[in-house]
């Protein structure tokens, strides 16, 4: 696991990777497996209908066993990157450069970007 930004943080952040790391290998031993039935069947909406459950509980069960953790690094984040020199600025000038809203503001690099 890599470091935080400021050594205060490591605790919480190493606690919530360990927390996130451990969930994952679970989703991905949820999802990885292929589908046994075609999905125009009774037996493979059955079997999509199944595991659309189980990743939704799955993702309630991120939120609820590392929700926490997550929450207390970002706030030791949000106290410690003032303190850093010229961080506040330089995350500022890359927020509005390219600004993420959410997910949905994650813009896919085009030519004319991959040219700049």
């Amino acid at each position: 696991m890599a470091s935080s930004l400021s050594p205060s943080c490591n605790p919480p952040k190493h606690a919530y990777d360990t927390c996130f790391n451990t969930w994952f290998k679970s989703y991905l031993i949820l999802v990885s497996p292929p589908f046994s039935s075609p999905l125009d069947t009774a037996e493979g909406r059955k079997e999509r209908e199944k595991r659309a459950k189980e990743i939704e509980s799955m993702k309630a069960k991120l939120e609820g066993e590392c929700g926490g953790r997550y929450k207390e690094y970002q706030e030791c984040l949000k106290r410690e990157i003032p303190t850093k020199e010229d961080l506040p600025s330089m995350l500022e000038s890359a927020r509005k450069e390219e600004p993420l809203d959410g997910w949905g503001g994650i813009k896919v690099a085009t030519e004319e970007d991959l040219k700049r």
